[in-house]
């Protein structure tokens, strides 16, 4: 029994320590901070999982700070942490400092806020989370387009009328189309056949694959996705090459197959962090993913990530 409980104490002290340790380091790199260093944060921060709930809670403090730098730098740890923590717990912890940055004085932070919370499943937000999120879209809101993809992207349907009451005071054509495209992804019939209509008329080129596209997968709506897969099966040239030294046209599909990648069920082709496919052949890749939707006419949506 003694030396059960020596075993127990040395554990137990070796923990305090490691927590103590990466405490201390995410103190030491605040002041840091503070006094003008740029450096990132240490890994061994950000990889000390024992540790993350204290290490959220240290962060509240550095996230009042007065110093912009130095909330900007906690609220950007926070989102980090929790986007890799196991427990469900962690993540709604750091979601609720996230959505604190909401209202932050810094516009720079409130977009970062924004676009933080784009990058947890929809299913680790509370119920209350979600309904604080909501609350704060309105006509007026900064970013607009940007926070009606956050509302649509929560599972919550009480999202839906506050999207069409702010769609209706908006006259600005670029907020509509993310509203409408947050209304599509709620599944509403008006918003998408909206949107349908715009894209059928629009040139699909260089600017529209990199600008539109992506936003058109955030949608996550079928008939969005029919649309998309006839640009993959379409042979127009119409967009550059990503070699800087060709001017040869190129189809653009090539680029919306990637940009298909995490949003599709079982989908043939994998990609890196970057976003990048995991190919050294994108003509075969093409030829794939062609094969494999002609294949798979009823393919499954990936739904709880931005």
């Amino acid at each position: 029994m003694k030396l059960f409980y020596t075993l127990f104490f040395f554990l137990f002290t070796i923990q305090l320590s490691f927590a103590q340790s990466s405490l201390e380091q995410l103190n030491n790199y605040i002041q840091e901070v503070k006094n003008g260093s740029y450096e990132p944060v240490p890994q061994s921060i950000l990889s000390a999982t024992e540790n993350y709930q204290s290490l959220l809670e240290s962060l509240e403090t550095h996230q009042n700070d007065s110093l912009a730098l130095v909330r900007t730098r906690a609220y950007n740890i926070s989102k980090r942490i929790g986007q890799n923590a196991e427990f469900l717990t962690l993540r709604q912890q750091a979601i609720g400092q996230q959505i604190t940055a909401l209202d932050d004085a810094d516009a720079d932070i409130r977009i970062k806020a924004i676009n933080g919370l784009t990058g947890f499943k929809n299913t680790d937000f509370t119920d209350e989370q979600q309904f604080n999120i909501i609350n704060r879209f309105k006509p007026n809101r900064p970013h607009l387009e940007i926070y009606a993809r956050l509302v649509g992207f929560l599972p919550s349907e009480e999202g839906i009328a506050p999207l069409k009451q702010v769609l209706s005071q908006t006259t600005d054509g670029w907020e509509r189309f993310n509203i409408q495209l947050a209304l599509a992804r709620k599944g509403d019939t008006e918003a998408t056949n909206a949107i349908i209509n715009k894209m059928n008329t629009a040139p699909v080129n260089d600017g529209f694959v990199y600008d539109v596209v992506p936003v058109l997968v955030y949608s996550r709506s079928e008939e969005v996705f029919k649309f998309l897969e006839k640009i993959i099966f379409s042979e127009e040239a119409n967009c550059s090459s990503a070699n800087p030294d060709s001017n040869a046209k190129i189809l653009c599909g090539y680029r919306v197959m990637e940009y298909l990648a995490p949003a599709i069920v079982d989908y043939p082709l994998a990609t890196d962090k970057y976003g990048e496919l995991l190919t050294n052949d994108y003509e075969q890749a093409l030829t794939e993913v062609r094969g494999w939707f002609k294949a798979n006419l009823d393919y499954e949506l990936v739904q709880d990530t931005y």
